[in-house]
């Protein structure tokens, strides 16, 4: 089974909406006026996720590292649409980095499970995008293949 352009378009379009989540999140996260939207009751409350200790790595927002997993996914989605050139390696940087994104969003969840006790819908939105992502990813044999390229000499297309 190869992946088909479909799976290209389904995959350019989702990490464009994750784009959108992670610019939405980080507004809330810089904002200084509550949320409406994401506020609905103490369970679920962006502003208390977006401004948490757990919102930022070393003084940036995890949100931008969010847009920027999910610009680069974009971007990659959309090169495999255009072009056959650097197949293995595009393949091989999505899978890695689909999966690196998954990891982080499991983590964030679960910091939103145990320690803050409280959703925030944006970053369940965007946890849902890359799981999507990662499965589409992952389920093409480009994808392994290009993994396996990056870290096993003789194997790139």
């Amino acid at each position: 089974m190869t992946s088909t352009p479909k799976t290209f378009w389904i995959i350019f379009i989702l990490s464009l909406a994750g784009m959108a989540v992670s610019g939405y999140a980080i507004k809330l996260h810089y904002s200084l006026d509550p949320s409406t939207f994401c506020n609905i009751n103490d369970t679920f409350n962006c502003d208390v996720v977006n401004k948490s200790w757990a919102s930022e790595i070393a003084g940036f927002p995890v949100a931008t590292i969010g847009f920027i997993g999910y610009a680069l996914l974009a971007l990659g989605s959309g090169w495999l649409l255009l072009t056959k050139k650097l197949q293995a390696l595009i393949w091989g940087a999505m899978a890695l980095a689909s999966a690196g994104g998954l990891g982080f969003a499991l983590f964030l969840t679960g910091v939103e499970i145990f320690n803050l006790k409280t959703f925030c819908v944006v970053c369940l939105a965007s946890q849902a995008l890359i799981l999507v992502i990662t499965i589409l990813v992952w389920r093409s044999p480009e994808a392994r293949q290009g993994v396996r390229s990056w870290f096993f000499s003789g194997s790139s297309s």
